[in-house]
């Protein structure tokens, strides 16, 4: 009966949806899947960019779902570095897209499952955005802009290549949302809710939001109090223990993890050259199909994947004319400008070099970073993602000033953007379609041909085959790309193993396997290697290139030196050893 019911409503709400919503909805989908476009082919084997930490949220993909099905936590692996388990959030994990899309993963799988979120991430945030745009001025048109300004921005594209907590910024424009309504009258019961569940969605997307949104947060609530001349305390009252409700439930599973230690904070030097420069403001992205080329050649960007922060010349010349016209402009243009500025990061740098590296003028961040817990903060370039949205906010208000001003004032009945009312005249649609087609053409996706096949490697195949739940520990594991690989095979062959989720945040188990290892292959290794109670040692043969280890054949010379220790057999790159 609930299922029937719940079938009513929809029916209820697609009636009452007129054929412009359709029109937003299906240009909206468009532009997420054009996001995806390198992976629609083999949606369940394919992800986009090269081996790396996509491989990571493949696994936490995976987990989360299986957990899910099982009764487990989504949260702890215990698989893996038994009897403590994997803490999934010693990284920052989508968790609530992972849980959104987990039905999903059961059927198709974990690698379906990972670009499920991504493609619905890039979709909710262009929806978010229009809805709140289409609900201030009552433009479908002004809508669909702010929609696909901060959906096509090239900030998501970039990290679409591994970062998909970082893609995840739908509950950017609803934190917001949720707190420009709170704070510009009394909020009620509904909108204090609405704030709670924003902030909570906020930091269930990633934690780095939860704390951008956080700061940037308190920036617009002060413009916000300033400019309309409302008492303070007033309003603050109810709306700070709302954000921090939501705040502490999402942060819930982090804070146990902080618990055990595992969190290592990151150096004054270590988070440096992760502060943008004012130009990557304004340069296109070199993944434009059809100018990226030139700015890849006047301009490159060798840190691209996490300083692409173009907010487009387009979505930047709409929201200068709404500049004259919002009642907004002076909260939004704030805070913009101070997200801009957090995301300077530490000094002012051009071309990822410090303007003064030996005695650097500090900027806001740099104070912000020896504040409790703010050390855990890596890139400061991220703050920028809040300075794209406001710009695509306020494009969507000039779009939709445009429009009026030109002979329509729309509302739900008459839509500029389907043109399905006849009082419409033909140049606002040309109007229209002009400034949805100029938006898209700045902000166009492209250039993202890199993909990864990413399938179960033999050797994750044979462990499934192996009858009895045993420990097997792959040897050596000193680069983070292997690592993910080992994750992503336990949802395969569900064995115990040794691994970690950030190479930056490695757990004790990891460190001890780590130091019992040294000297491997000999006598005194093997017998620390057997105490940890493992079945086969896996030895990763690419990676014994004498460099990051010893040679190959110094490695089989030795494991026939060693009385302890027996080849089994060679499974692709992959050799199998057993202690005698």
């Amino acid at each position: 009966m609930a299922s029937i019911a719940g079938m009513r409503a929809w029916a209820r709400t697609a009636a009452r949806m007129r054929s412009g919503d359709w029109v937003v909805l299906a240009l909206l989908v468009c532009g997420a899947l054009a996001m995806m476009y390198p992976v629609l082919a083999a949606p369940s084997s394919r992800i986009v960019g090269w081996p790396g930490d996509n491989i990571q949220y493949v696994y936490a993909a995976g987990w989360i779902a299986e957990a899910l099905r099982t009764g487990a936590s989504p949260f702890v692996d215990p698989r893996i570095n038994a009897p403590d388990g994997l803490a999934l959030t010693a990284t920052d994990v989508p968790y609530a897209g992972y849980i959104a899309v987990a039905p999903l993963t059961w059927v198709f799988g974990p690698v379906f499952g990972y670009n499920a979120q991504l493609a619905l991430a890039h979709f909710l945030s262009g929806l978010c955005a229009h809805l709140w745009i289409q609900r201030l001025t009552g433009s479908r048109l002004g809508g669909l802009v702010a929609g696909l300004a901060f959906m096509l921005t090239p900030f998501r594209l970039a990290h679409s290549y591994g970062h998909p907590q970082m893609v995840s910024t739908y509950p950017l424009p609803l934190f917001f949302w949720a707190l420009d309504a709170s704070l510009r009258t009394q909020p009620n019961r509904k909108a204090l809710a609405g704030l709670v569940g924003a902030t909570f969605l906020l930091g269930a997307a990633s934690q780095y939001y939860l704390v951008i949104g956080l700061i940037c947060g308190v920036v617009y609530a002060l413009l916000t109090l300033a400019t309309r001349r409302v008492r303070l305390a007033s309003q603050v009252w109810l709306v700070v223990p709302a954000i921090l409700i939501g705040a502490l439930l999402a942060a819930a599973p982090y804070l146990m993890t902080a618990r055990n230690g595992i969190y290592t904070p990151y150096s004054i030097e270590g988070t440096r050259m992760w502060s943008a420069s004012p130009m990557n403001f304004v340069t296109p992205s070199h993944l434009h199909p059809l100018w990226g080329s030139f700015i890849e050649q006047r301009r490159p960007e060798t840190l691209w994947g996490e300083k692409t922060l173009y907010v487009g010349i387009v979505p930047g010349i709409l929201a200068l004319i709404a500049l004259r016209y919002s009642d907004r402009r002076l909260v939004w243009t704030g805070t913009a400008l101070a997200a801009a500025i957090l995301a300077l990061g530490t000094d002012l740098h051009t071309g990822n070099v410090p303007l003064r590296p030996d005695d650097p003028i500090w900027l806001p961040a740099y104070y912000l970073h020896q504040l409790p817990g703010m050390n855990l903060m890596r890139v400061w370039a991220r703050f920028g993602v809040v300075t794209i949205l406001f710009v695509a906010l306020l494009a969507g208000v000039g779009a939709a000033y445009l429009v009026q001003r030109n002979g329509v004032s729309e509302h739900p009945d008459n839509s500029a953007v389907a043109g399905s009312d006849r009082s419409v005249q033909p140049h606002l649609i040309v109007l229209s379609v002009g400034i949805i087609g100029l938006a898209a053409l700045d902000l166009m996706p492209g250039r993202i041909d890199e993909y990864t096949v990413l399938t179960p490697r033999p050797i994750d195949h044979w462990l499934a085959q192996q009858p009895g739940d045993f420990t097997v520990g792959f040897v050596p594991v000193i680069d983070a790309t292997t690592n993910y690989y080992i994750l992503f095979g336990t949802l395969t062959h569900e064995k115990r193993t040794i691994a970690f989720m950030h190479q930056a945040h490695i757990p004790p188990i990891f460190q001890d396997f780590n130091e019992r290892s040294r000297g491997f292959p000999d006598s005194a290794s093997a017998q620390r290697l057997r105490e940890l109670g493992i079945r086969y040692l896996l030895l990763e043969k690419p990676i014994f290139d004498g460099t990051r280890a010893f040679r190959w054949s110094v490695v089989e010379q030795r494991l026939a030196e060693t009385p302890e220790l027996r080849v089994v057999q060679e499974i692709g790159d992959v050799v199998v050893v057993e202690f005698r």
